[in-house]
């Protein structure tokens, strides 16, 4: 009996059904946050939501706005190398010889962060901020992760058997 490996190419996407969930579950949440507030306070509901409905507004495009330049999701990972897909649907393929570091953080709002030992080995080659966001370094490349299939789990198992050890 010959055993099979695991397929050397793992392609990680964004998930409608995760995102509409998540979704689903916040309208919910804020539905019961403004019901608790309008009987606390003894406020109509509808004022309730003009106050806090712009301020979430005015923070989803804050945060879309600071995101717009950040990699995204499609995220393939191969034996040679970690690909990325770049604001514009560019793509950026970093083997993992020059990988410098790769872990993904956070639990609620996982992000896959990124950084290459050689910017110019890159294909393309990266310019300096080309991709950060501010207060990260010129080369440090951060994909959210959030709503993607398979989950955030799975990427931290093949980033850990595939990252060279040193």
């Amino acid at each position: 009996m010959t055993s099979l490996d695991a397929s050397s190419v793992v392609e990680f996407h964004y998930s409608s059904r995760r995102h509409r969930l998540a979704k689903l579950l916040a309208v919910l949440g804020a539905a019961a946050l403004v019901a608790v507030y309008t009987a606390l306070f003894d406020e109509p509901w509808w004022q309730v939501l003009l106050r806090f409905g712009t301020i979430g507004v005015a923070v989803a495009l804050t945060t879309a706005w600071q995101l717009r330049r950040q990699p995204r999701l499609p995220l393939r990972l191969t034996d040679e190398a970690l690909e990325l897909t770049g604001p514009h649907g560019s793509k950026l393929r970093i083997d993992w010889a020059n990988v410098a570091s790769a872990r993904v953080r956070g639990r609620l709002e996982p992000r896959l962060v990124v950084t290459p030992l050689d910017p110019q080995q890159t294909r393309p080659p990266m310019r300096p901020s080309q991709w950060s966001t501010p207060g990260r370094g010129p080369y440090e490349l951060v994909a959210r992760l959030a709503w993607m299939t398979p989950g955030p789990d799975v990427l931290r198992r093949e980033l850990a058997r595939r990252l060279p050890t040193t």
